[in-house]
Protein backbone atom coordinates (compact mmCIF):
# COMPACT_ATOMS: atom_id res chain seq x y z
CA UNK A 1 0.00 0.00 0.00
CA UNK A 2 1.43 3.59 -0.60
CA UNK A 3 1.84 5.76 1.85
CA UNK A 4 2.64 10.01 1.03
CA UNK A 5 6.07 11.53 1.63
CA UNK A 6 6.31 12.58 5.07
CA UNK A 7 6.03 16.72 4.43
CA UNK A 8 8.61 17.65 6.96
CA UNK A 9 11.60 15.78 5.35
CA UNK A 10 10.51 17.75 1.79
CA UNK A 11 10.40 20.82 -0.23
CA UNK A 12 9.52 22.27 -3.45
CA UNK A 13 12.11 24.91 -5.44
CA UNK A 14 12.55 26.40 -8.62
CA UNK A 15 15.29 25.83 -11.46
CA UNK A 16 14.69 29.04 -13.47
CA UNK A 17 12.51 31.89 -13.73
CA UNK A 18 8.94 32.59 -14.42
CA UNK A 19 5.92 34.76 -14.46
CA UNK A 20 2.01 34.19 -14.41
CA UNK A 21 -0.97 35.89 -14.74
CA UNK A 22 -4.16 34.95 -12.71
CA UNK A 23 -6.98 36.32 -13.98
CA UNK A 24 -10.71 35.88 -12.24
CA UNK A 25 -13.26 37.42 -14.86
CA UNK A 26 -17.04 35.85 -14.54
CA UNK A 27 -20.73 36.87 -13.22
CA UNK A 28 -22.48 35.77 -10.32
CA UNK A 29 -25.77 36.94 -10.15
CA UNK A 30 -26.12 39.56 -12.77
CA UNK A 31 -23.14 40.50 -10.72
CA UNK A 32 -19.28 40.71 -12.28
CA UNK A 33 -16.40 39.86 -10.30
CA UNK A 34 -12.36 40.99 -11.89
CA UNK A 35 -9.42 41.10 -10.49
CA UNK A 36 -5.79 40.54 -12.17
CA UNK A 37 -2.45 39.68 -10.78
CA UNK A 38 0.57 38.92 -12.44
CA UNK A 39 3.79 37.33 -10.61
CA UNK A 40 7.22 36.43 -10.97
CA UNK A 41 9.50 33.72 -9.52
CA UNK A 42 13.03 33.07 -9.83
CA UNK A 43 15.33 30.94 -7.74
CA UNK A 44 17.80 31.80 -4.72
CA UNK A 45 20.86 29.97 -3.26
CA UNK A 46 19.86 27.13 -1.57
CA UNK A 47 19.06 27.41 2.38
CA UNK A 48 17.73 31.10 1.61
CA UNK A 49 14.46 30.50 2.30
CA UNK A 50 11.80 32.61 0.96
CA UNK A 51 11.86 36.77 -0.48
CA UNK A 52 8.22 38.62 -1.35
CA UNK A 53 8.16 41.63 -3.14
CA UNK A 54 5.33 44.09 -4.48
CA UNK A 55 6.31 45.95 -7.64
CA UNK A 56 2.89 46.46 -8.68
CA UNK A 57 2.41 50.05 -6.99
CA UNK A 58 -1.13 50.82 -6.56
CA UNK A 59 -2.27 48.99 -10.12
CA UNK A 60 -3.99 46.53 -7.09
CA UNK A 61 -5.74 49.08 -4.71
CA UNK A 62 -3.91 49.27 -1.06
CA UNK A 63 -7.12 47.61 0.38
CA UNK A 64 -6.57 44.32 -1.86
CA UNK A 65 -2.98 43.95 -1.22
CA UNK A 66 -3.47 41.31 1.97
CA UNK A 67 -6.01 39.01 -0.01
CA UNK A 68 -3.09 39.31 -2.81
CA UNK A 69 -0.61 37.99 -0.50
CA UNK A 70 -2.58 35.58 1.14
CA UNK A 71 -3.45 33.63 -1.93
CA UNK A 72 0.56 33.61 -3.06
CA UNK A 73 1.10 32.16 0.29
CA UNK A 74 -1.41 29.40 0.27
CA UNK A 75 0.43 28.70 -3.44
CA UNK A 76 3.35 28.77 -2.32
CA UNK A 77 2.74 26.48 0.94
CA UNK A 78 0.55 23.85 -1.06
CA UNK A 79 3.32 23.57 -4.10
CA UNK A 80 2.30 22.53 -7.28
CA UNK A 81 2.17 18.64 -8.32
CA UNK A 82 3.94 17.42 -4.96
CA UNK A 83 2.03 19.30 -2.48
CA UNK A 84 5.12 20.50 -1.09
CA UNK A 85 6.26 23.98 0.26
CA UNK A 86 7.96 26.68 -1.45
CA UNK A 87 11.81 27.43 -0.45
CA UNK A 88 14.73 29.12 -1.83
CA UNK A 89 12.63 31.28 -3.72
CA UNK A 90 11.94 34.86 -4.37
CA UNK A 91 8.22 35.57 -5.73
CA UNK A 92 7.31 39.29 -6.46
CA UNK A 93 3.70 40.76 -7.76
CA UNK A 94 4.95 42.77 -10.86
CA UNK A 95 1.66 44.27 -11.87
CA UNK A 96 -2.68 43.70 -11.81
CA UNK A 97 -5.67 45.11 -12.76
CA UNK A 98 -9.05 46.13 -10.43
CA UNK A 99 -12.57 47.20 -11.87
CA UNK A 100 -13.48 49.85 -9.34
CA UNK A 101 -17.14 47.93 -8.43
CA UNK A 102 -16.39 44.34 -9.58
CA UNK A 103 -13.04 43.71 -7.97
CA UNK A 104 -13.10 42.00 -3.93
CA UNK A 105 -10.59 40.58 -1.82
CA UNK A 106 -11.92 37.28 -1.91
CA UNK A 107 -11.27 37.40 -5.83
CA UNK A 108 -7.59 39.23 -5.59
CA UNK A 109 -7.21 36.06 -3.25
CA UNK A 110 -7.57 33.58 -5.78
CA UNK A 111 -6.43 35.62 -8.91
CA UNK A 112 -3.00 36.14 -6.91
CA UNK A 113 -2.94 31.81 -6.28
CA UNK A 114 -3.17 31.24 -9.69
CA UNK A 115 -1.01 33.32 -10.89
CA UNK A 116 1.62 31.98 -8.31
CA UNK A 117 0.89 28.23 -9.33
CA UNK A 118 1.41 29.33 -13.27
CA UNK A 119 4.72 30.97 -12.20
CA UNK A 120 6.02 28.13 -10.57
CA UNK A 121 5.19 25.40 -13.06
CA UNK A 122 6.42 27.57 -15.65
CA UNK A 123 10.18 27.88 -13.77
CA UNK A 124 10.54 24.38 -13.34
CA UNK A 125 9.32 22.80 -10.23
CA UNK A 126 11.50 20.31 -8.49
CA UNK A 127 11.52 18.57 -5.27
CA UNK A 128 13.63 18.91 -2.77
CA UNK A 129 14.82 16.38 0.26
CA UNK A 130 16.03 17.44 3.88
CA UNK A 131 19.39 15.90 4.93
CA UNK A 132 21.22 14.80 7.88
CA UNK A 133 25.10 15.07 9.14
CA UNK A 134 25.62 12.30 11.64
CA UNK A 135 28.48 11.30 13.62
CA UNK A 136 29.10 7.38 14.58
CA UNK A 137 31.27 6.08 17.11
CA UNK A 138 31.81 2.41 17.35
CA UNK A 139 34.07 -0.28 18.42
CA UNK A 140 36.61 -1.37 15.96
CA UNK A 141 34.50 -4.69 15.79
CA UNK A 142 31.69 -3.21 14.31
CA UNK A 143 33.07 -0.56 12.12
CA UNK A 144 32.67 -2.53 8.79
CA UNK A 145 29.39 -3.53 9.70
CA UNK A 146 28.23 0.41 10.34
CA UNK A 147 29.52 1.27 7.36
CA UNK A 148 27.71 -1.22 5.24
CA UNK A 149 24.61 -0.42 7.20
CA UNK A 150 25.31 3.04 6.37
CA UNK A 151 25.58 2.70 2.71
CA UNK A 152 22.44 0.55 3.00
CA UNK A 153 20.26 3.71 4.22
CA UNK A 154 22.13 5.73 1.11
CA UNK A 155 24.14 7.31 3.21
CA UNK A 156 27.93 8.46 2.06
CA UNK A 157 30.56 7.71 4.87
CA UNK A 158 33.53 9.22 5.63
CA UNK A 159 35.79 7.62 8.22
CA UNK A 160 38.11 9.73 10.46
CA UNK A 161 41.30 8.55 12.81
CA UNK A 162 40.45 6.58 15.28
CA UNK A 163 39.64 9.36 18.56
CA UNK A 164 39.86 6.70 21.32
CA UNK A 165 41.59 3.45 21.51
CA UNK A 166 39.67 0.41 19.81
CA UNK A 167 36.85 2.58 18.87
CA UNK A 168 36.13 4.56 15.71
CA UNK A 169 34.13 7.60 14.08
CA UNK A 170 32.62 7.65 10.99
CA UNK A 171 30.77 10.56 9.61
CA UNK A 172 28.10 10.51 7.34
CA UNK A 173 25.35 12.56 5.09
CA UNK A 174 22.39 10.94 4.43
CA UNK A 175 18.50 11.95 3.56
CA UNK A 176 16.40 13.10 6.80
CA UNK A 177 13.55 10.40 6.29
CA UNK A 178 16.24 7.17 6.62
CA UNK A 179 17.98 8.51 9.90
CA UNK A 180 15.72 7.03 12.66
CA UNK A 181 15.98 3.61 10.83
CA UNK A 182 19.41 4.10 10.40
CA UNK A 183 19.87 4.72 14.40
CA UNK A 184 17.78 2.03 15.14
CA UNK A 185 19.85 -0.22 12.90
CA UNK A 186 23.00 0.84 14.03
CA UNK A 187 21.79 0.30 17.91
CA UNK A 188 21.09 -3.15 17.40
CA UNK A 189 24.34 -4.10 15.21
CA UNK A 190 26.88 -2.45 18.03
CA UNK A 191 24.56 -4.01 21.20
CA UNK A 192 23.54 -0.69 21.90
CA UNK A 193 27.47 0.45 21.77
CA UNK A 194 27.32 2.97 19.45
CA UNK A 195 27.20 6.38 19.94
CA UNK A 196 25.20 8.61 17.50
CA UNK A 197 24.40 12.13 17.21
CA UNK A 198 23.48 14.12 14.42
CA UNK A 199 22.23 18.26 12.72
CA UNK A 200 20.54 19.32 9.67
CA UNK A 201 22.70 19.27 6.84
CA UNK A 202 19.98 21.24 4.51
CA UNK A 203 18.42 20.22 0.90
CA UNK A 204 19.37 18.47 -2.12
CA UNK A 205 17.44 18.17 -5.09
CA UNK A 206 15.62 14.80 -5.23
CA UNK A 207 13.68 13.00 -8.43
CA UNK A 208 12.33 10.03 -7.57
CA UNK A 209 10.36 8.65 -4.25
CA UNK A 210 12.70 6.82 -2.38
CA UNK A 211 11.56 3.26 -2.90
CA UNK A 212 7.79 2.03 -4.76
CA UNK A 213 5.82 2.35 -1.34
CA UNK A 214 5.46 5.92 -1.30
CA UNK A 215 4.72 8.63 -3.70
CA UNK A 216 4.42 12.04 -4.06
CA UNK A 217 1.12 13.96 -3.39
CA UNK A 218 -0.32 14.08 -6.59
CA UNK A 219 -2.77 17.94 -7.00
CA UNK A 220 -5.20 18.31 -9.83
Amino acid sequence: MNTELNHSFYRETVQQSGVGDGKVIRQRNSIGVYAHVRAQIRPLNRGEGTIFAWNAGLNIPAKFVHAASQGIQDAMTLGTSTGFELTDVLLSVEDGSYHEEDSTANAFREAAEKATREAILQAGPIVLEALSSVTITVPEDFVAAAEATINSHEGRVRATPASEIESRTLEATLSSSNLNNLIAELLRISGGCARISSCNAGFRPRLEPPNDEEKWVVRA
